[in-house]
């Protein structure tokens, strides 16, 4: 009996130190390769001064949602406001909300997508219910959430944001190889240093793509016309690392080889490229920057 009882007691502490060792293996990032026609960094004296900062409007939408389209129309009506391309907008079909964003039986697309559904669970925030949205990802002063699903008061966050000066300037060149191959040429020069990770995030959107959706009148527009839709991510949905920490005039360029699916009209398609922070529980949009394909 007593000989019993060793035999159990040495297989429960085997057991325990078996399952106290393993180690918790690190995320491993499984999207497929980004191929660089350039990929340089240096330091450059000629630090730009006074950078305005852009400013990101993510508006989480669905199709089934019959409210959507306001916040939709605010959302680019701000945009329209800032002609010089300092607003950004990129809608996001999560997954996750399937009464709002699962397609229709008579419709030819989907805009769900893997990249939106990352985007809000990991660096936005879950809202309780569609439209809603978050600019520059950020926690606005007095907020509890990113998330702000009183569409009206969007212009007020992007203005706070519009006032402020970068940490860093993105400028995107977009050359057309043809066949539907693109070169996006990324150059970002950081005007301030920065002790913690950075990095650059990809994304394909489209325009003017006609496709069922319901209206605030609770009828539906089989043709409504939809714009700044996340169709693809270039990188992973939080980016590639630019660097661990950044010097003041730390220059990184950055030449990505991107192929725009067939099933997308290339003429309505624009490349968002952001430079974010999204560890240790900050999220930050430091810059951003939307350029069409020409």
């Amino acid at each position: 009996m007593a000989q019993n009882k060793i035999k159990q007691f040495g297989f429960w502490v085997t057991l325990l130190f078996f399952f106290g060792c393993t180690e918790v293996p690190p995320f491993i990032d499984y999207s497929k390769p980004i191929l660089l026609a350039k990929d340089t960094t240096y330091i450059t004296s000629d630090i730009p001064q006074s950078v305005l900062k852009n400013v990101l409007i993510e508006d989480i939408s669905g199709v089934k949602c019959n409210n959507c389209p306001k916040a939709a129309d605010i959302a680019h009506e701000i945009q329209g406001k800032n002609d010089e391309g300092r607003v950004v907008v990129m809608t996001l079909h999560s997954n996750r909300y399937g009464a709002f964003t699962a397609p229709y039986s008579d419709s030819k697309d989907t805009f769900n997508t893997v990249e939106a559904t990352e985007i809000v669970s990991n660096l936005i925030g879950e809202p309780s219910g569609l439209p809603a949205g978050a600019i520059d990802r950020k926690l606005f002063d007095g907020k509890t959430s990113k998330v702000n699903q009183q569409y009206e008061t969007w212009e007020a966050q992007v203005n706070e944001q519009l006032v402020l000066e970068a940490k860093a300037a993105v400028e995107l060149e977009i050359i057309n190889q043809g066949n539907r191959k693109i070169i996006a040429n990324i150059k970002t020069t950081f005007v301030e240093a920065d002790a913690t990770p950075v990095f650059l995030s990809v994304f394909i959107i489209e325009n003017k793509i006609k496709s069922k959706q319901k209206l605030p009148d609770n009828t539906y527009d089989k043709d409504y016309v939809h714009y700044s839709i996340l169709r693809k991510g270039v990188t992973n949905y939080a980016g590639t690392l630019l660097a661990k920490s950044i010097e003041a005039g730390r220059v990184f360029e950055k030449g990505i080889e991107i192929d725009i699916p067939e099933k997308y009209n290339i003429d309505n398609c624009a490349i968002v490229v952001l430079i974010n922070k999204n560890q240790g529980g900050v999220t930050e949009i430091v810059q951003c920057a939307e350029k069409y394909i020409e």
